[in-house]
């Protein structure tokens, strides 16, 4: 990578739904091939994890965005995906979404379930941040679901995690085309 910064690409997930079963793969993947990772395991104790966080956010050449099922109930995971978005518009940083054990191609009857889920975590987003925050949390959703993504059903995580290790040093070593990774495995 021409210009070295902290870390090559900040991963952003909901720990529950896929730390054991696809992240530790990714980072594994990614270390190989010699691409530094961050990950909320890295913050420090004490002085605020949010600081932490943005600065990592800041610091990093690239990004994957894990969403998982739950992730949208996680207000950390919205904090971190509204500032990568914000910093993808400011400065290009390249974005990878993964849809991680999410089928995109759900049935009526699944869909409307999926949505009021959705509805319920915004209600209570709405509730303890209030609605300006909670919509634009929205917003930041609806712009990750335009973007070009990675799917993941589910099986072989080491392959997609070697095809993702692979792509993060193909955007890490060009010119990002807005942001956007434009390729699917």
């Amino acid at each position: 990578m021409a210009t070295k910064r902290k870390h090559d690409v900040f991963i952003c997930f909901r720990g529950i739904d896929c730390r054991a079963e696809f992240l530790d793969y990714l980072v594994e993947s990614l270390k190989r091939a010699g691409i530094v990772p961050f990950t909320d395991t890295k913050t420090k104790k004490g002085g605020g994890l949010w600081p932490q966080l943005e600065t990592a956010i800041e610091e990093s050449w690239s990004s994957i965005i894990i969403m998982s099922k739950r992730f949208a109930t996680s207000k950390w995971c919205l904090l971190e995906l509204e500032k990568i978005l914000e910093k993808k518009r400011t400065s290009g940083l390249p974005v990878m979404p993964i849809f991680y054990r999410l089928n995109t191609s759900h049935s009526k009857k699944q869909k409307k379930k999926q949505q009021e889920k959705l509805a319920r975590a915004f209600a209570k987003h709405e509730k303890k941040e209030g609605e300006l925050k909670a919509n634009s949390w929205k917003d930041a959703l609806a712009e990750l679901g335009g973007l070009v993504r990675w799917v993941f059903p589910g099986h072989a995580p080491h392959t997609l995690c070697d095809h993702l290790a692979s792509a993060v040093l193909v955007l890490n070593n060009s010119e990002p085309q807005n942001g956007v990774i434009n390729f699917l495995c």
